[in-house]
């Protein structure tokens, strides 16, 4: 019998001023989900490319354990299969399966609104 997982995201968020949609949280915002177990470890995107991520998070799972990284780019989800490399101190990092080319260029999108808003912050 599949379990369903429902992915809760954080509360709507406006930036002041903003004439765009809300959107839930942040574009860094990740949750790390066990297919089939139902366990799920939230968490920060801290560097991103085409072949995985780095995710500060408080997950202890162990290098070669197959996870799925929920990610939103343009306020839709981004479901990625990917493989738990190594275990650091603050977090993990990720490796990505082969994925068709509509959701590379998703996760394309979302290293650029990760770039945007990092300078953002850096300006302030």
């Amino acid at each position: 019998m599949a379990s369903a997982m429902r992915w809760d995201a954080p509360e709507l968020r406006r930036e002041a001023g903003s004439t765009e949609a809300p959107r839930r949280g942040t574009a860094a915002d990740v949750e790390i989900v066990l297919p089939g177990r139902g366990l799920q470890y939230p968490g920060q995107v801290a560097d991103l490319n085409a072949q995985g991520c780095l995710i500060e998070t408080k997950c202890r799972l162990e290098a070669g354990t197959a996870v799925e990284v929920w990610l939103r780019t343009e306020g839709l989800p981004l479901r990625l299969s990917a493989r738990l490399v190594e275990r650091h101190a603050r977090g993990v990092q990720i490796e990505f399966q082969p994925m068709p080319m509509r959701k590379q260029e998703q996760l394309e999108i979302l290293r650029l609104e990760l770039e945007q808003s990092r300078q953002q912050n850096a300006a302030f």
